[in-house]
C-alpha cells in the first residue's frame, strides 16, 4: 500500500508539473513579440495546432501548441512559425529559467515525497516483528508501548514526542505514525500493531479525516490517495475509533485515546469549532464503559486550544499556507537541519510549525500527558489533569 501510495503520489505531481509547464508556456507566447521568437527549420513548420484547457490551473482559456514530433498533419492552417516556436516544447525547456524552475520544482518534489513516504526502520511494528520472527521467541515483559497514529506522531514533519518518550521511558517504545494517514488506515493496519502484543498503546488519529471533512478537495485526495471507502467524516471518525478502542482493549492492551490537537492557532475559527466536535467525540468514545472496556482520555486539543488563547494573535487554518509551509519544513528539517524552534519563530506561530503539526513546546505536553499515562495505568482509580482555560481537561480512567 506504501507502493501504491508513493506511485499515486509520483503521478500527480507529474501532471501537476506539466501542466505548470504547459501554462507558463501559454504566457511566455502571450507576452513576447512574435519578431522577437526564433524560427524553427521547416520540417517543423507544418504541425496542425491543438487546443488545451488549463481550467484546473487557473487558464481558462484555450491555447495552442505544437503536435509531438512525429504526428501526421491532419488538418487546420498552420499559424506563423515565429509563434509556434515559443509553444514547442523543445524549445520552451531550453530555455535556462524555465529550465532551473523545473528542476527547481522536481527536486522539491522528489523530496517531499521522500519525506512523506519514510519510515522509521529501528521502531516501527514491522521491524519489531521481524526482529521477533528472527529471535524465534521473545522473552516475558518484552511487551512494547506502541504509539499509533498519523504524521503527528510519525514526527518528521513536527516535534518527535515519540523519541523523546523513548529517551525518558525505561521501555521499547515503537512509532506506528505514517504520514498522512486518516483513521480508516489506522483501522485496516490495526492487526500489525495487535500481533506485536503491546502492553500500551496510544492513539492520535484524526486531524486528517477533519481536513477532509473541511474540504471537499482534500476529502477527494484522502480518498484517493488513502485509497478510502468513502471520504471521512465525523459520523465514519467515531465508528471507526469506537472499532480501533475494542479491538485494542480485547488484545489486552491499556488503551489511551488522545483528542487532535488544535487546527490553525485561530481558536475563533472554523477549522477550530469543527476540531472541538471531533475531541468531543475522542472523550466520548474514551469515557464509553460498554462491556466493561476501560480508556483513559488525553486531552490534547485542550492543551493546545488554551495555549493558543496565551497567544496575542492566531493565523487561522489555510490549505494552502499549510501545503506551502509543510514544502518548505521538509528541507529546513532534513536538508538544512534547521531547528524547528527557530523555523516556528520565523513564522509567528506558537503552538504549531505550520498549522497543522506541533511545535517543540506542544510535543513536550503531549509527551508528558503520555508518561503520565503509562505511570498511571496500573491504577483502578480516576486521575484528572486541573481544568484548564475553560476546558474541563481530565485523565480518565474509568
Amino acid at each position: 500500500s506504501g507502493f501504491l501510495r508513493e506511485v499515486r503520489f509520483s503521478s500527480f505531481l507529474c501532471r501537476l508539473c506539466e501542466n505548470v509547464a504547459l501554462w507558463l508556456t501559454a504566457q511566455a507566447a502571450r507576452s513576447l513579440p512574435a519578431t522577437a521568437m526564433p524560427i524553427l527549420p521547416q520540417p517543423f513548420s507544418h504541425v496542425p495546432s491543438m487546443p488545451l484547457r488549463l481550467g484546473s490551473i487557473g487558464v481558462s482559456r484555450p491555447t495552442r501548441h505544437l503536435a509531438p514530433l512525429g504526428r501526421q498533419l491532419t488538418r487546420g492552417r498552420p499559424r506563423p512559425t515565429a509563434r509556434r516556436v515559443w509553444e514547442d516544447a523543445a524549445s520552451f525547456c531550453s530555455d535556462p529559467l524555465v529550465s532551473c524552475v523545473g528542476w527547481a520544482a522536481l527536486i522539491s518534489g522528489m523530496t517531499i515525497l521522500r519525506v512523506a513516504t519514510m519510515d522509521d526502520d529501528r521502531h516501527t511494528p514491522r521491524a519489531f516483528l521481524k526482529r521477533k520472527r528472527q529471535l524465534g521467541s521473545t522473552q516475558a515483559g518484552n511487551s512494547p508501548i506502541v504509539c499509533l497514529g498519523d504524521s503527528i506522531t510519525r514526527g518528521n514533519l513536527s516535534a518527535d514526542w515519540v523519541s523523546s518518550l523513548r529517551d525518558d521511558w525505561q521501555g521499547l517504545v515503537l512509532n506506528a505514525g505514517v504520514n498522512m494517514q486518516c483513521s480508516q488506515n489506522i483501522q485496516q493496519r490495526i492487526d500489525e500493531v495487535i500481533a506485536c502484543k503491546p502492553s500500551h498503546v496510544t492513539v492520535l488519529v484524526g486531524t486528517n479525516d477533519l481536513k477532509a471533512a473541511l474540504s471537499p478537495i482534500e476529502g477527494f485526495m484522502y480518498q484517493v490517495f488513502g485509497d478510502l471507502a468513502e471520504v471521512p467524516s465525523l459520523e465514519t471518525y467515531e465508528k471507526t475509533l469506537t472499532d480501533i478502542k475494542h479491538r485494542l482493549l480485547q488484545a489486552g492492551a491499556h488503551v489511551a485515546l488522545v483528542s487532535p490537537p488544535v487546527l490553525g492557532e485561530d481558536i475563533q475559527s472554523e477549522a477550530n469549532q469543527r476540531a472541538a466536535e471531533f475531541a468531543a467525540v475522542v472523550r466520548k468514545v474514551a469515557e464509553s464503559n460498554a462491556e466493561g472496556e476501560q480508556c483513559t482520555y488525553l486531552p490534547l486539543f485542550e492543551q493546545t486550544y488554551s495555549a493558543c488563547e496565551a497567544l496575542p494573535s492566531g493565523r487561522p487554518y489555510s490549505g494552502m499556507n499549510f501545503f506551502a509551509w509543510c514544502c518548505l519544513l521538509c528541507w529546513d528539517m532534513h536538508v538544512l537541519q534547521r531547528d524547528l524552534a527557530d523555523i516556528q519563530k520565523e513564522r509567528n506561530l506558537g503552538v504549531t510549525v505550520d498549522l497543522v503539526h506541533l511545535g517543540p513546546n506542544a510535543a513536550k505536553d503531549l509527551a508528558d500527558m503520555v508518561h503520565g499515562f503509562l505511570r498511571s495505568s496500573q491504577l483502578e482509580t480516576a486521575r484528572f489533569v486541573p481544568p484548564t482555560a475553560g476546558f474541563e481537561m481530565g485523565m480518565l480512567r474509568r
